[in-house]
């Protein structure tokens, strides 16, 4: 039996993990012993991809074929880039169904180091096996009655997905631009920042029920923030926030209504009164995650940002900055002082010049910004074509957002005790406020760091973030302890403001609120 469940991992790796957990539930075998066996052949199968592979290589390497092409593939930029990651994608693949055969058979057959993958797959074949052996040893009785009746498609879906695998790995071989495209995922898909939010937000679904569980409900975290609409969701008003700070804190701002017939009119006058100038920030009032946001470069391009999107718009004075940081700040009911959960230092993108290539290129060829290519190209479609001297360096993003190609960066270097006196006045002072990211932008570091001449363009609720997780320095196993820990504080403060009195927002009104935010940012992204 032990041999036979090794063998199999070799045909199918995750069915003999599900076959393993049903003996060891029906006591044929130890579940230690199950575990042990199904990963030694899972492991010594992804050995045997990489040798594979290697050998491969070994038989093509003194072909015109091998010398012409795959020899001058691996000289290029994109694929240093995968053999610096490439670890993590050896590790992620094993979570990733569909991946894990042709990423080892072009480990083996690309050189990539074999102790690094040796060492890579066995620590995530030690993980990966030992989860699902064990669910399917604790939940035995659903998978058997799944197995008997539906083994027939089981089967009929692990042999189709076979010739599906085996025709991709053809496409990679055959296909240049398939593995370019292949080890441009790969990449992507090994740097937690750059991560597609299903992905990324799918280790703290299992938190958060425990979260649930122990408070027993999930609506504590729209008791957060009283003063806030949904303690800031979804659905909640940028200019209302702001108004609940301090004026001399944060950066002028004008609220246009889309009901408004003199907009521009409105607009203009504001500039006048406040003796500002173009360029301006637009950004429509109920919005999160660099949703629409605009540098306003004329009052024609007001008119033509209003007519293309009949909303609500917050103008806002254009801080030049250069800094920008976001402050998490939280504060626990019971308490009269704040803390400072954590800085955040945004970089804002800029790029160095060769003396040949085109911007569009420098973009597109950058190791960084080639995962935001679109993003940065929409940004700069009137320099597409500039060629950049040698050494010359220009900004191509001012918008401090993730999504919008800014990087984040942990910015604890910036914290002073001066600083944190006056955010946390700043924060302890509005009503209704106690857990939330300042975004917040500056000119002079040192000023900055005794707490003046600095300006708050935003105030972001319940669902804001503590940035600095998205550090690229930091480990994967940091970032989410930071996402958890703010989580738990979420719904500590939430829970204690609910034993204070605060009314918990009802079912009906949060689905239906969250529902038509999600409509109306459909609406205007189509």
């Amino acid at each position: 039996m032990v041999l036979t469940l090794f063998f199999s991992t070799f045909l199918s790796e995750d069915l003999t993990c599900i076959g393993a957990g049903l003996l060891a539930r029906e006591g044929k075998i130890q579940l230690s012993l199950a575990i042990l066996v199904t990963g030694l052949g899972i492991f010594v199968g992804d050995c045997l991809l990489y040798l594979i592979g290697n050998l491969v290589r070994r038989g093509f390497h003194h072909s015109n074929f091998f010398k012409s092409t795959v020899l001058n593939w691996e000289s290029k930029d994109i694929f240093t880039d995968w053999r610096h990651h490439f670890r993590k994608s050896i590790f992620l693949s094993r979570f990733l169904p569909g991946t894990r055969l042709p990423l080892y058979l072009s480990s083996g057959f690309f050189g990539l180091p074999f102790f690094p993958f040796l060492y890579t797959s066995l620590f995530a074949v030690s993980l990966w096996t030992t989860i699902l052996v064990c669910i399917v040893f604790i939940y035995g009785n659903l998978v058997s009655v799944y197995w008997k009746t539906n083994n027939t498609i089981l089967l009929i879906l692990t042999v189709g997905l076979s010739f599906y695998l085996l025709y991709q790995i053809l496409r990679l071989v055959i296909f240049e631009k398939e593995r370019k495209n292949f080890i441009f995922y790969t990449s992507k898909i090994s740097q937690l920042e750059f991560w597609p939010a299903s992905l990324f937000y799918l280790p703290l679904v299992p938190y958060l029920l425990f979260l649930i569980l122990r408070y027993r409900g999930i609506r504590y975290i729209t008791t957060v923030n009283p003063g806030i609409l949904a303690s800031g969701i979804a659905g909640e008003s940028k200019a209302e926030i702001l108004n609940l700070i301090p004026k001399e804190s944060v950066s002028r701002f004008l609220l246009v209504p889309k009901e408004n017939e003199n907009s521009i009119s409105q607009i203009k006058n504001w500039m006048l009164e406040n003796e500002i100038e173009f360029p301006i920030i637009a950004k429509p009032d109920k919005g999160e995650r660099g949703f629409l946001i605009k540098k306003i470069n004329s009052l024609e391009e007001s008119f033509l940002l209003l007519k293309t999107y009949p909303l609500d718009w917050l103008f806002q004075e254009y801080e030049t900055g250069p800094y920008e940081v976001g402050i998490f700040y939280y504060r626990f009911p019971k308490n009269k002082k704040g803390n400072i959960f954590s800085i955040t230092d945004k970089i804002f993108p800029k790029i160095i010049g060769d003396g040949f290539s085109d911007l569009k290129t420098l973009i597109s060829n950058h190791p960084r910004y080639r995962f935001q290519k679109l993003v940065h190209i929409n940004h700069n479609k009137h320099q597409h074509n500039r060629i950049l001297s040698l050494g010359e360096s220009i900004s191509i993003g001012s918008i401090g957002n993730h999504i919008q190609g800014c990087m984040f960066q942990d910015g604890n270097h910036w914290r002073s005790s001066q600083l944190e006196k006056i955010i946390l006045q700043i924060g302890d002072s509005i009503p209704g406020f106690y857990f939330g990211r300042f975004d917040i932008r500056f000119s002079d570091p040192e000023k900055f760091k005794e707490g003046k001449d600095f300006k708050i363009i935003e105030l972001n609720g319940a669902t804001s973030e503590s940035t600095n997780l998205y550090d690229p320095k930091f480990s994967i196993f940091k970032s989410y302890s930071i996402l958890f820990g703010q989580w738990k504080i979420l719904f500590q403060i939430g829970y204690e403001n609910y034993k204070t009195g605060v009314s918990l927002y009802p079912y009906n009104k949060l689905y239906q609120l969250i529902k038509n935010h999600k409509k109306y940012k459909e609406k205007y992204l189509d």
